[in-house]
């Protein structure tokens, strides 16, 4: 698996560390108004700790690839990157850590684990920071704003707690040389997903006793609780825009359904599914307060949506000249209203694709909404759980492989 840049309809092979042709993979994480992309890649050697390829924190620019390297251990990984040219992630060093292991594979998002401490850096004209940690040993950047402002997890100690078995783990904001713990809604784990240009922090957080989770909220000094919507006891945040809206999702009563959620104003909004289907999850949210995520039968059938104005549309019905791409993911949209989505083939193979907004809805399109509301997924769509399996099997991520974080925009 390559990454790759696509611009005004070229797509563009990245590469990777070794010359191509090689077999090596690596993957782009996000780019920035000026073409710049970060991401990682391998570098044709192998971890003689853990035997799996060594693969490095990287940034594309102008056609070449620089790496990052690491604080002297064996991975690193660049999650996004901002205007000023700062990329952020993080890098193992050379200190033996009995933690290193749990929090790479359960919190750090590196494509292979390591012995070793994990440290979260900001890379600049050439030079990479450790940005600390919050008291224990480990801690990972997931996000940057605009301003520098950067968002990621750290433990707090080296101390295991009772309930989860390891320290504790704590989202921070570093911003002005000073990471601050954002602290807790109760629990011993809890770590960000994102942060806008005020920089306000969203992501997850254990209640007290650690079984149950709540979405986050943090700005002027405060972990705000953003509360299930409809009855459920779990939730989680996944965006927040500039105007301090949240999106992600929240159970239902019992449990076992989620529906995509919208949290504005203290206030928590259910934003249902698409016809008859049974959950649905918020993955982005722009400016206009236009939302794109998924719905489908909890797992499986997924498709694609768009919301606005209280309304909650299927994707491929917006598309005119249908093609035999069946979009099943919104991804991301910017605050022109294009949106990424994943799509898959009838053969199974996975693609992603831009739309980009093309005049009003039409009559064709406003009749094949019509005839959808009662329709759970198109006749001729193609199991996701075929796309899964075309994925490749060395890159994870921390929330399932259910979003990718994009870049500033």
């Amino acid at each position: 698996m390559h990454g790759f840049q696509w611009n005004n309809g070229v797509l563009t092979d990245l590469g990777t560390l070794r010359k191509k042709g090689s077999k090596n993979s690596s993957f782009a994480s996000a780019v920035n108004n000026f073409g710049w992309v970060s991401g990682y890649s391998e570098n044709g050697t192998v971890d003689p700790n853990t035997g799996f390829p060594v693969a490095h924190a990287v940034v594309w620019k102008n056609g070449k690839i620089t790496d990052i390297g690491t604080f002297g251990g064996t991975q690193s990984a660049a999650m996004t990157l901002n205007d000023l040219g700062q990329v952020i992630g993080g890098s193992l060093n050379n200190i033996d850590d009995p933690w290193s292991a749990v929090f790479v594979t359960g919190f750090g998002n590196l494509a292979y684990p390591g012995t070793t401490q994990m440290r979260a850096f900001v890379w600049q004209d050439g030079k990479k920071y450790d940005l600390g940690t919050l008291g224990g040993p480990d801690a990972f950047a997931y996000a940057i704003n605009f301003f520098g402002q950067i968002a990621g997890e750290s433990y707090t100690n080296s101390t295991p707690n009772p309930t989860t078995g390891i320290p504790t783990v704590d989202p921070f904001l570093w911003t002005k040389g000073e990471m601050i713990d954002l602290g807790s809604l109760g629990g011993t784990i809890g770590y960000p997903v994102w942060l806008n240009d005020w920089g306000q922090v969203v992501g997850f957080s254990n209640l007290t006793g650690d079984a149950v989770y709540h979405g986050f909220l943090w700005r002027n000094g405060k972990m705000n609780d953003l509360l299930p919507a409809s009855g459920g006891n779990y939730s989680w945040a996944l965006w927040i825009n500039d105007l301090n809206d949240v999106i992600g999702a929240s159970s239902l009563s019992g449990d076992q359904l989620w529906d995509a959620t919208l949290w504005q104003s203290g206030t928590s909004i259910d934003l249902g599914v698409l016809g008859q289907d049974s959950c649905s999850e918020a993955w982005s949210i722009n400016d206009f307060r236009q939302i794109v995520g998924v719905s489908n039968e909890c797992g499986s059938s997924e498709r694609a949506f768009l919301w606005q104005n209280g309304s909650m549309v299927d994707l491929n019905l917006l598309v005119e000249n249908p093609s035999n791409l069946y979009l099943y993911a919104g991804t991301y949209i910017n605050d022109s209203g294009e949106i990424v989505v994943q799509g898959v083939l009838p053969s199974g193979d996975v693609h992603t694709a831009l739309l980009v907004p093309d005049g009003d809805c039409k009559e064709g399109c406003e009749q094949r909404i019509l005839a959808s509301q009662n329709t759970v997924v198109r006749a001729n769509a193609v199991p996701t759980s075929q796309a899964a399996g075309k994925q490749a099997k060395w890159l994870r991520n921390r929330l399932g492989q259910r979003f990718a974080l994009p870049g500033q925009h």
